[in-house]
């Protein structure tokens, strides 16, 4: 990474990966239409072709890039989602994909990580296979301005040297937070591992299973609840933390919450194998439950323990979905109880 960043394309890029990169391609298909087309669709031979980003779409959504070709009569459209630091919902590819039914439209995910699953009607793109096909084009071309061909060389070097740097094979360790890419990429590399983890475990268990992210580490979410009731049961991973949650009340019930919680313990139905002690909890005063207000409670097993591994980079994806599913399944055969004790606490 040290000849990297010598690069002025390199530099301003840190300062917000993904719009630079969109309103790179956006710049280059301003001044090269026809080239920067071939990039996404290669066979096309459109005239009359528009390059807009940050589109907005009935005001309702925002695309990228959306790219205008053709006569009025055949007029095409290419839509780029792109994805440097983040990952798109599939309900999200879906919504654009609908917002264009009838229409004559392309659909590209343009994407640092490797090849994701997409939904109908999307390609994929990696950025190292769009360095690729920069070279194919722009290698050779006549330039008679020389800025620009520094710049597009440049760019080209840029993309190339970051996908080298992000890791492109699968894993099926819980790894994560090893120091094996540079900070830079650190978020995008988090983002995409959890994303994996999370449909690791929802083809394996049959359980539904969310991703979030929050304070640069991401976080699986795996949600129960019990129709009538108006408590929730959560599952969360997070970092090195698996977190047996309690979601009940409002804030003005920490005491009620805190006493379902520990029935729960004591007829070891949720909660179990945990840290026994929170010094710097907050919320409940026994010190036994951390807690966000107005009325989130857990508490957590480090996964290192819980699976009784040296370092949590040794715990499995497979061991994580066994854990869960066993989880879940207990906290469903224990509905009634669970219930009996509710209605004995109000």
């Amino acid at each position: 990474m040290q000849n990297i960043e010598k690069s002025p394309i390199y530099n301003m890029s840190m300062c917000s990966l993904e719009n630079f990169h969109t309103c790179f391609i956006h710049w280059l298909g301003s001044i090269y239409p026809t080239e920067t087309l071939k990039l996404f669709i290669p066979d096309n031979n459109m005239e009359n072709i528009k390059f807009e980003n940050q589109v907005k779409h009935e005001n309702e959504y925002i695309f990228d890039l959306c790219v205008t070709m053709g006569s009025n009569n055949n007029n095409e459209s290419l839509i780029i989602e792109n994805k440097l630091k983040s990952f798109p919902t599939e309900e999200q590819l879906i919504k654009y994909s609908n917002a264009f039914e009838g229409k004559n439209a392309t659909f590209i995910l343009l994407s640092l990580a490797p090849e994701i699953k997409l939904p109908e009607k999307w390609q994929y793109l990696s950025y190292s296979e769009l360095a690729k096909r920069m070279h194919s084009i722009f290698d050779n071309a006549n330039f008679t301005n020389e800025y620009h061909k520094y710049l597009i060389k440049d760019y080209i070097s840029v993309i190339e040297t970051i996908s080298k740097n992000f890791p492109q094979n699968k894993s099926t360790k819980y790894d994560f937070y090893d120091e094996i890419v540079s900070d830079d990429l650190k978020d995008i590399y988090i983002k995409y591992r959890t994303s994996e983890l999370c449909d690791y475990i929802n083809i394996n268990t049959n359980i539904s299973a969310t991703v979030d992210f929050r304070d640069k580490q991401g976080i699986i979410n795996i949600w129960c609840n019990f129709e009538n009731y108006d408590i929730i049961f959560l599952i969360q991973i997070q970092h090195n933390e698996y977190r047996y949650c309690l979601i009940y009340g409002d804030e003005t019930e920490n005491d009620l919450r805190e006493s379902i919680a520990n029935t729960l313990v004591k007829n070891n139905i949720w909660f179990n194998n945990c840290i026994e002690n929170y010094p710097k909890a907050r919320n409940y005063q026994s010190k036994k439950f951390c807690g966000y207000r107005p009325n989130f409670l857990y508490r957590y097993q480090t996964l290192e323990k819980l699976f009784n591994k040296d370092k949590m980079s040794d715990v499995t994806y497979q061991e994580i979905a066994e854990k869960i599913k066993k989880d879940i399944s207990a906290l469903i055969e224990n509905k009634y109880e669970i219930v009996k004790i509710l209605v004995e606490s109000l």
